[in-house]
């Protein structure tokens, strides 16, 4: 049987309904951007333990688009002459997909993804902070990320036990594509 990573993750979502099992964990903070520096909201938060939902796949990039270069091109010349940055290319910000699973009780879906929405959006402290994001799973974090779309569309999975898993999708802009991070 072949199985995909995100068909992995959502076969050990689905099984955490079967029994405990460790499962990786996606890691968020709070953050408030001053234009100069991060400053932390609040403490980091397992979103499998606050709010019931796991990551399926988080599709961060480890080398994002570059930024375009200044340049001259010659019209009597070959080719163009480029400025290459002394320090390095630049990256560009970038949109993500993040697909998610929600593995929990029917009777508490509805108001944990409601809470699990506020927080990722700001709501639940009157602000609309940047979030510093590490999956386990891939060992990847970034910092500098903010909400675009909540998908409004949510399939759920009913195996006839009394924990349900639907997914669901959200829009990130990553903001700082190139900082590593870790949260514990």
């Amino acid at each position: 049987m072949t199985i995909f990573v995100g068909e992995m993750r959502f076969y050990h979502a689905w099984k955490l309904t079967q029994k405990k099992m460790q499962y990786k964990k996606l890691l968020i903070l709070q953050q408030v951007f001053d234009g100069s520096s991060y400053r932390n909201v609040g403490q980091v938060v397992d979103t499998q333990a606050a709010f019931h939902v796991a990551c399926q796949e988080f599709p961060f990039k480890h080398l994002p688009e570059t930024k375009d270069l200044a340049k001259r091109d010659w019209y009597d010349e070959h080719g163009e002459d480029v400025y290459m940055p002394s320090d390095g290319l630049k990256f560009k910000a970038y949109d993500l997909e993040v697909k998610f699973l929600y593995v929990g009780s029917k009777s508490n879906m509805n108001t944990e993804l409601k809470e699990f929405v506020n927080f990722i959006s700001g709501k639940n402290n009157g602000g609309a902070p940047m979030l510093a994001i590490y999956d386990e799973y891939t060992n990847t974090g970034r910092r500098g990320v903010y909400v675009i779309n909540v998908d409004n569309e949510m399939l759920a999975y009913d195996d006839a036990n009394t924990d349900v898993i639907s997914t669901f999708k959200i829009k990130f802009r990553v903001t700082d594509p190139v900082t590593d991070i870790t949260l514990h």
